[in-house]
């Protein structure tokens, strides 16, 4: 019981020192972000009959929006982000795999994926790595029903190259 109380007494004096918290990753600052946009889907790839749920096959197209922010200058929006879902088949005629394209600027270094699930039927994820990779934006788009697209996303500055290794 002692050692229990004294444990207790050291966590909580090590939490009132105030020293300024260490941020992750070297984070210097961040900006939350909110979307809006639509979803046009590919009338080439419509869903199977009877479907349910996310199918993320056509063009995305979105805009950010500054909800709050702690970096100076303000991270400067693109006027739209744009990707588009395309429907193949892999190599051995099996089921359809998804394939995702960032159309807004291809030689940006990029991450694009969508899985079944957030708030709405289909949420994307759109990360945007600078060429050093210390400004990141995660953008996270999400399909609705009637083809909307709300979601968020966050901006980062940040002191290390955060560009994940390997990818």
């Amino acid at each position: 019981m002692r050692l229990a109380g004294a444990l207790l007494f050291f966590a909580l004096s090590g939490c009132t020192t105030g020293d300024a918290p260490v941020e992750p990753n070297g984070r210097i600052c961040g900006t939350t972000l909110s979307a809006t946009g639509m979803f046009a889907p590919d009338p080439s790839a419509p869903p199977p009959v009877g479907s349910t749920g996310c199918w993320p096959a056509g063009t995305w197209t979105f805009q950010m929006a500054i909800v709050q922010n702690d970096c100076s200058p303000a991270p400067t929006l693109a006027p739209q982000y744009q990707f588009q879902g395309v429907q193949t088949v892999d190599m051995n005629g099996d089921p359809i795999v998804n394939t995702f394209m960032y159309l807004t600027d291809p030689s940006a270094r990029t991450i694009v994926k969508v899985s079944q699930g957030g708030l709405g039927l289909c949420e994307g994820e759109l990360d945007i790595y600078s060429a050093d990779g210390k400004t990141v934006f995660l953008l996270k788009p999400e399909l609705n029903a009637d083809n909307t697209i709300t979601g968020d996303g966050e901006y980062g500055v940040f002191s290390t190259d955060q560009w994940p290794n390997g990818m």
